[in-house]
């Protein structure tokens, strides 16, 4: 699936912006980035699983919110 290679990258150009600081605060935008990518690409995982599996494809749970 194309949408979840696409994340994947992005997972790694944010890990690659990250500092490593000492303590990592929730309010910084690279944790904030990082969260959210890693909550789409759950997501892109489990709809690609649920096709594979012969179910139809469903909404993303993030999508809902």
């Amino acid at each position: 699936m194309l949408a979840k290679e696409k994340a994947a990258a992005a997972l790694a150009a944010i890990e690659a912006c990250c500092g490593r600081c000492t303590y990592c605060s929730p309010d910084c935008p690279v944790a904030i980035a990082r969260r959210a990518m890693r909550g789409l690409y759950d997501d892109l995982v489990t709809a690609e699983e649920q096709a594979a599996e012969g179910g139809a494809p469903q909404t993303p749970p993030s999508a809902e919110r």
